[in-house]
This record gives C-alpha cells, structure tokens and sequence, in this order.
C-alpha cells in the first residue's frame, strides 16, 4: 500500500490533517499521519526518524491501541476479521518517529506459505532495521501468553531488539481475571514484574505506555550499528 498520488484520496486516511492537538496521558500529539505501508524491507520510509513497533497475535488490539495512543478513531484501519494487516504501516507522529503497525503473529485466514512469507519478512525488518528502537508486543490480558507468543517474543530478544510485553483489553477482565492473566503472563515472559496493562476503549495505562515509548526513543540501540 503505497502512498497515493497528490490529488487522490487512495490509501489516505480520512481527514488526518484536519485534526487539533489532542493529549494523551501527559503526551501532546500535534500530528499523526499514516506515511506508507510496506511489503519489502526495500521499501521502507526513506525519512531516517526512529520507529517503534506494534506485534501481537491477530486480533489483539493492536490497531484500536494505535489509534488510542495516537488519539485518532481511525487513523490505523481496525478489522473485523483477524489477520487484516498483512504490511508494514507506518505513521509519523509529532513529526519526530513512527510508529509501525505490523502483521499479527499467526496471521489468521492465510495459507501457510504467505505465513511463513510474513514471518520472515518481521523477521528481516526487525533484524536489520537501524532505525527500529523497541517493539511494543501485546497479549491479550484474559488468555495470557500462548507458545507462539513466547517463541515470537525470545527471538527478538535474541536480535538484540528491546521488547515491551504490555497485557492488552484490561477492560475485559474482571479483577480476578486481571490479576491472573497478569501473574501468568510475568512468569511466562520471565519479567521483573507484573506488565504494564492497557484498554483503548477506557483509555487505561495509555499515559505509562508513552513514557515507556519515549523513553526508548531517546535511549540509543547499542545493539545496532550506527
């Protein structure tokens, strides 16, 4: 999905230009804008700002806390069906990174070959991606993690990328199930702690999530050349 010509609407999001500043937890988004979208690690943005990316199993609200964090209804297109991103989308926030929407772990509703062809493709991008400072990997907070997650989440470790697992749709869990999903996913993970929790419909744990984001921003990759 490349971006449209000047003067067409394609693959544009509706009206992104025409939104105000809007805060988000104590984080001020002037401007978020969908950039490209990207099958190649040939194609990526040729503006060198840092990224940080979004992965989880589809249809664990990674788009819906996109837009949320971004302050945008619409701006990532979120799918009824699991598996509908199938690209690397990037979107520039404040003018200053991006913030990268990547395929779901699994990849719902395509064949095994076009699996395996995705997976190599995150794979390739978070390897050799100098600009890439973190991921964001989401798990659903009422399920905890699955094999594929945790399997998915040590082999990014391995390539020296930063991994934040943050517990997705808190809002869907009762206490109980909350505090469950969170012990389970700690242990899974091997984490210090409990993970950061988030809903993007109540707007719960979007203010530490930006903190987190932009402090690995600001921190060098040391595991990346220059």
């Amino acid at each position: 999905m490349e971006k449209a010509p000047k003067g067409t609407k394609a693959n544009l999001p509706p009206k992104t230009v025409h939104h105000g500043p809007v805060v988000v937890g104590d984080y001020k988004i002037v401007s978020a804008e969908f950039v490209k979208g990207s099958t190649s690690i040939k194609h990526l943005p040729e503006e060198r700002l840092p990224q940080i990316a979004f992965l989880g199993r589809s249809n664990v609200g990674k788009s819906s806390l996109m837009n949320a964090l971004m302050g945008r209804k619409d701006l990532v297109k979120v799918g009824r069906t699991p598996g509908k991103t199938r690209e690397l989308n990037f979107f520039k926030v404040n003018g200053q990174f991006f913030l990268v929407d990547l395929p779901g772990v699994g990849f719902a509703k395509v064949s095994n070959a076009k699996r395996d062809q995705m997976a190599d493709f995150i794979r390739e991008y978070v390897e050799k991606c100098k600009d890439l400072k973190g991921l964001v990997y989401l798990v659903d907070v009422r399920h905890g993690g699955h094999a594929i997650d945790i399997e998915t989440v040590e082999a990014i470790r391995a390539s020296g990328c930063p991994v934040l697992i943050v517990a997705s749709k808190r809002d869907k869990a009762n206490q109980s199930e909350l505090a469950k999903g969170l012990r389970s996913i700690k242990e899974k993970f091997g984490l210090d702690q409990n993970p950061l929790s988030v809903s993007s419909f109540k707007k719960f744990g979007l203010g530490d999530l930006w903190h987190q984001i932009l402090e690995a921003i600001e921190q060098k990759n040391e595991s990346k050349e220059p």
